[in-house]
């Protein structure tokens, strides 16, 4: 059997996990075996999940929590599992943290993999450690894949990067109207409210406080208005503050973190995604399988434009300018399945994980 070993910094519900665990669910288990090494003690929902299938998880202490202790533990780790795996896939938003993919040379694990899953990084020291290390890590890693052509060119620079589409289970999204009824009533929403919905972890990156300032305008203008927020982080208690301050906290569902995300945008009715950087974002794919307009800054690489409900707005532009191009696009959207338009384009997780394998298995080169 071949096994895979990803590398991250946690396994929670988030994007570049979500890619992780449907490459797990994905690979033919009689052939490949997907474990997970984490810089995180924290128990998941898809780490017990990855236990209950048989993968293994295993642990070392986060590298802000114990630099050296971080180091030493990888050290440890890939000195005694280095000849269990076939690959090793780094998956990551930027390059400041680069011993997994050092540790994996040094012990001669045959296939790095270096993933790409953002176009920046928080904080000037990230992002002059991120370019100081990355001539090392290309040179240390035998494949290079990233989310979008952003993404590749910032982690990559002008070394080659081969773009792997986020691929999604198409069919869990697919736009279903009774599905939008039951969640919709589950949710205590009346069919005439007009639902504004966002996925994303409360960070920097995501701009929920200027999401919050649209979602104010907005609701001016359609006073019979929600707005829904999935995702947990580190910002959720000053966004809940802001909310209250703002005065539409009545309006405002938090959801904290979701296993239902699927159903929970079929009750939206537009996806509002303020992004100041992303690398492809995994729920805009979603978002637009479910059949739902999408309004994004005009920072998203549009390499994910995968449908014709896509609109952009610049971060320069007034939260008021946002809330008129929602209400807009709210108001003409025709909703229907956009399913099939996903898989055509590359995107199915089918067609993702076929390439992976080969990968794995060596088959396909540097």
């Amino acid at each position: 059997m071949t096994r895979i070993l990803f590398i991250s910094q946690y396994l929670n519900r988030a994007g570049t996990e979500a890619f992780m665990m449907n490459v797990f669910r994905g690979v033919d288990r009689s052939h490949f075996g997907v474990d997970f090494l984490l810089y995180s003690r924290n128990e998941t929902d898809y780490s017990k999940e990855v236990e209950a299938a048989g993968g293994m998880v295993w642990r070392v202490p986060s590298r802000r929590e114990s630099p050296l202790g971080w180091y030493r533990s990888l050290y440890c780790f890939f000195k005694e599992h280095a000849q269990d795996y076939a690959a090793v896939h780094y998956c990551g938003n930027g390059l400041t943290a680069i011993a997994p993919i050092v540790l994996a040379w040094r012990f001669g694990i045959p296939i790095r993999i270096i993933h790409s899953h953002n176009s920046s990084s928080d904080g000037l020291h990230n992002r002059v450690l991120h370019m100081l290390q990355r001539g090392l890590a290309c040179r240390l890693s035998t494949h290079h894949f990233a989310c979008s052509s952003l993404a590749a060119k910032w982690f990559f620079g002008n070394s080659p990067a081969v773009i792997i589409r986020n691929g999604i289970d198409t069919r869990r999204f697919a736009f279903n109207p009774q599905t939008r009824e039951e969640v919709r009533k589950r949710l205590c929403l009346k069919p005439s409210t007009t639902v504004i919905g966002h996925v994303g972890r409360f960070q920097a990156e995501k701009n929920h406080s200027f999401l919050l300032d649209v979602f104010a305008q907005f609701h001016k203008l359609q006073p019979d208005s929600m707005l829904m927020l999935v995702g947990v982080g580190d910002l959720e208690d000053s966004i809940k503050k802001k909310a209250r301050k703002t005065g539409i906290a009545d309006n405002v569902l938090f959801l904290g973190e979701r296993s239902d995300v699927e159903q929970l945008l079929q009750a939206m009715d537009l996806f509002l995604m303020p992004s100041t950087f992303e690398g492809q974002p995994f729920v805009l794919i979603e978002a637009q399988c479910a059949g739902l307009p999408c309004l994004v800054s005009d920072i998203i690489n549009k390499d994910i434009f995968l449908t014709e409900s896509i609109g952009t707005c610049s971060l320069q532009q007034p939260a008021t300018q946002w809330a008129q191009r929602m209400k807009e696009m709210a108001s003409t959207h025709k909703r229907h399945d956009e399913s099939k338009a996903i898989e055509q384009q590359g995107y199915s997780i089918a067609t993702t994980i076929g390439y992976l394998e080969s990968v794995y298995e060596g088959k396909e080169g540097a």
